[in-house]
């Protein structure tokens, strides 16, 4: 069964402006600039991506850096038994990712090249990038967490990779978006 995605005329004009940015730089590394983008808590900030960059280049770097870390020349919150477990465990989540979780992703959207996807029940356009740097505007409202140390240890060493800084942004969620010399707003 196939399906049709309808996409909006201010969507199609993202992936047009991101698209002809990407296709304009040789090295394929193009930043683009996210404004007043309200995440789910609320917070509202400034981002710079680089939506030129591979997540998969960054994941071989960032298991090369945890086989090699030596945990105990980094000051952590966490036990150092926590983290060496947790350092573990993130090398072979990278090694090995859950498939199930794997194929539900790929099959919610449509990918219309590696920058943009659109969630293929809701129509939502999603941009994928490198973040180089944020800053927040207004501060969000973020629930307490109640995670197991192990949690809490790799997210200790996640905040030390690369791979960490890969986010979504929800096209509906910004107001403004920079890029190839022009600016979009919503």
């Amino acid at each position: 069964m196939e399906t049709t995605i309808i996409i909006s005329e201010v969507a199609q004009k993202v992936i047009n402006t991101l698209e002809s940015a990407i296709s304009k730089t040789k090295n394929k590394i193009t930043f683009i600039a996210v404004n007043d983008y309200t995440n789910s808590a609320n917070e509202v900030s400034n981002n710079l991506i680089n939506i030129g960059i591979k997540y998969e280049n960054q994941k071989i770097k960032d298991i090369e850096y945890l086989k090699t870390l030596d945990i105990q020349s980094i000051s952590f919150k966490s036990s150092l038994i926590d983290i060496e477990k947790a350092r573990i465990s993130l090398i072979e989540s990278f090694l090995k990712p859950n498939e199930n979780r794997s194929n539900g992703q790929k099959n919610a959207y449509y990918h219309i090249n590696s920058a943009i996807k659109v969630h293929i029940e809701s129509g939502e356009v999603m941009i994928y990038g490198y973040r180089e740097s944020k800053k927040v505007l207004i501060e969000g409202e973020y629930k307490e967490v109640k995670s197991s140390s192990l949690t809490i240890a790799k997210n200790e060493l996640r905040r030390l990779l690369k791979t960490s800084k890969f986010k979504y942004f929800k096209l509906s969620n910004l107001e403004t978006l920079k890029a190839n010399k022009e600016t979009l707003e919503f």
